[in-house]
């Protein structure tokens, strides 16, 4: 008898088959079990220790996600969903989770009886095509403009966090915040946006409209197939940087979350493709009557490099405020310097001001004591010229990422120029929007164009037990601070992540201004009517996967449901009935556990988070219910 060939290295651990298809179900409903009680606004909150001693409080699912240390390697991708999602959209990472595991539950049947993977996942891709049609038929769009509107709708994004007490002022601070930072169309010189257009989609209605862009979406969505191609618009041609609402945004950056979620297309290419163009232009017929689109002229919303959560210890949680323009932890580098400037002329520079060393290391032998004297002068006299060259520009303050030595202090004082110096490269890049200024590398460079004057006023203040100096007062600022104040540095940190998910939410809206029902309505709808369609519109095997992503669905309403403390089969058997009567914006009101009428309970999410949770939870489920063979770079645990 032959002898057994072996190829792989039997020292390692394999899984393969039917058994490493269950060992990642295995994994993903594990994964989704341990943020399953952070979900909606009684949720509970986790306290992880890392392995320096720190404790993290939170219920923000990518954040405890981000902190487990796991195994296997289904797990691990579970985890990484998570962070795509938060990168994306900024919100709906717990949901994605749970979604996500409730999809692989949900195969595990399918696989017991044999069916094929493949199969299973044709029925998922169809149910994920026909969900995004849905979500966009009960997507409702919502004026930007209106301002109680959109704290109406952080208020939902951030119910079920921990500052949810501290609601209104919160939502103002997120508001603020990223309407500082929203740069749109009008920030441009005329110039800039005429070499836009020509390399670029039109200018004047970038954002190939969004589905409905009149009185309502669920009228004008099917008569725009372009518009609002169901997400399987890459397969079919049309226009993937036009599909979904609003998508091509923005002409010259990269799209952020809401319209990469909405569009499925990380980036608008530069010039726009023949279906691309189409939208734009139907867009802009369908728009005749003169008005304008609501997102139109939002470019680009940058929260991560322009605004600044400064965490300040103690004080009250109601001191906390968003500042018109910038604030840096630095004092002034000499006490006569000045610590109150109004309407200052400010220059930034990226070069040292100090005595230039050369690059390699240079030995000089004197020989006379005049010449050592000479050489000491020649270092004060190029010290001199650079800040003369400065004070030539008439700055009241001088500020520099690098040094700036005791001499140039002297030399500034002087001439009355307040220095900061080792300022960080960010900083200074806010500090530069939010005043005009551009940042110089030498100080022979320095123009008067250079000169930032947009600042109204200049001061050092302590708070604690450490200086801060604030640029305020600005004209224009793009670029923001958000001071927190607050008991602790627990507490400032889970701030500062429920802060974060509720800018991230008002710069979706922004760029996609379409709204759908929260507490687990839009979720119940989906199941409703894919349960419905399973039935008309699917035949053949491919119907139980369907009909599986409609019962999958039912998990969000449900946890919501379990967490408030209500009857999970009462509940949903109600809003089954609702919602089999058309009545779409039914949920759960998380608080109590019962079912309410989102519109009069005021509770709703952005429609690129919903999108982008959808896409990205079948997508997952799909990508490991794919993996049949399982082997690990880790030696087999002894028997």
């Amino acid at each position: 008898m032959q002898s057994p060939v072996v190829v792989l290295n039997t020292s390692k651990q394999r899984e393969s088959g039917h058994k490493a298809q269950m060992s990642n179900i295995a994994a993903g409903k594990t994964v989704a079990d341990v943020v399953r009680t952070c979900l909606g606004p009684r949720a509970m909150l986790k306290m992880l220790l890392d392995p320096m001693g720190g404790i993290t409080l939170t219920n923000d699912g990518f954040a405890i996600l981000r902190e487990c240390e796991v195994a296997h390697p289904a797990a691990k991708s579970m985890i990484e969903l998570s962070r795509t999602q938060d990168d994306e959209v900024g919100d709906g990472t717990t949901s994605v989770i749970i979604l996500a595991g409730e999809m692989l539950a949900i195969s595990a049947p399918f696989l017991e009886r044999k069916i094929h993977p493949v199969v299973i996942l044709r029925g998922f891709q169809k149910a994920l095509d026909d969900a995004q049609t849905i979500l966009r038929s009960i997507a409702v769009p919502v004026d930007t403009n209106d301002r109680d509107q959109m704290l109406g709708l952080i208020k939902s994004a951030i119910g079920t966090k921990f500052v949810s007490r501290w609601n209104d002022l919160m939502c103002n601070l997120a508001l603020s915040a990223v309407q500082t930072v929203a740069f749109r169309t009008a920030d441009v010189e005329p110039a800039k946006v005429d070499d836009d257009s020509k390399m670029d989609v039109d200018t004047v209605a970038p954002a190939a409209s969004a589905p409905g862009t009149g009185a309502s979406a669920v009228g004008a969505l099917p008569s725009a197939p372009a518009a609002a191609a169901p997400g399987g618009a890459d397969k079919q041609g049309a226009a993937k940087s036009g599909s979904g609402a609003g998508s091509a945004t923005t002409t010259t950056t990269t799209i952020t979350g809401a319209a990469a979620a909405a569009s499925g297309a990380a980036t608008v290419s530069a010039s726009a493709s023949g279906a691309g163009s189409n939208a734009v232009s139907s867009a802009a017929a369908a728009d005749n009557d003169g008005k304008k689109t609501l997102e139109t002229d939002v470019r680009e919303v940058d929260i991560k490099r322009f605004v600044r959560v400064e965490k300040v210890p103690g004080g009250e949680i109601e001191e906390s405020r968003v500042l018109d323009g910038v604030m840096v932890n630095k004092d002034v580098v000499h006490p006569k310097m000045r610590r109150l400037i109004e309407n200052p002329r400010i220059v930034l520079l990226d070069c040292p001001l100090e005595y230039k060393k050369g690059e390699s290391q240079t030995n000089i032998e004197v020989t006379r004591e005049s010449d050592w004297a000479r050489i000491l002068e020649i270092e004060e006299e190029q010290i001199k010229q650079m800040c003369e060259k400065i004070a030539a520009a008439k700055p009241d303050i001088v500020i520099t990422e690098k040094g700036v030595s005791d001499l140039a202090q002297h030399f500034l004082v002087k001439n009355n120029i307040t220095a900061l110096r080792r300022m960080r490269k960010t900083d200074n890049n806010r500090i530069a929007r939010a005043t005009g200024a551009r940042i110089v590398s030498s100080p022979d460079e320095l123009k008067e164009r250079d000169v930032g004057t947009g600042c109204g006023l200049f001061s050092v203040d302590k708070i604690g037990d450490e200086y801060f100096s604030f640029f305020t007062k600005c004209a224009n600022p793009k670029a923001c601070t958000i001071l927190l104040r607050g008991p602790g540095k627990d507490t400032l940190n889970e701030i500062d992540r429920n802060l974060q998910d509720a800018m991230c939410v008002a710069r979706n809206v922004l760029f996609s201004p379409y709204l759908c029902p929260g507490g687990g309505a839009t979720e119940m709808a989906l199941s409703v009517q894919l349960a419905q369609r399973a039935k008309s519109d699917v035949s053949g095997v491919e119907q139980w996967p369907y009909a599986g992503v409609a019962e999958a669905m039912e998990v969000i309403p449900r946890t919501l449901i379990q967490n408030g403390g209500g009857n999970a089969i009462r509940v949903l058997t109600e809003l089954r009935a609702k919602h089999a009567a058309g009545q779409s914006t039914w949920g759960v009101d998380g608080e109590k556990g019962v079912a309410a009428d989102m519109t009069q309970y005021g509770v709703w999410e952005p429609l690129a988070v919903k999108l982008q949770t959808i896409k990205t939870a079948i997508d997952s489920a799909s990508l490991l219910l794919r993996v049949d063979d399982i082997v690990s770079g880790t030696a087999k645990k002894s028997e």
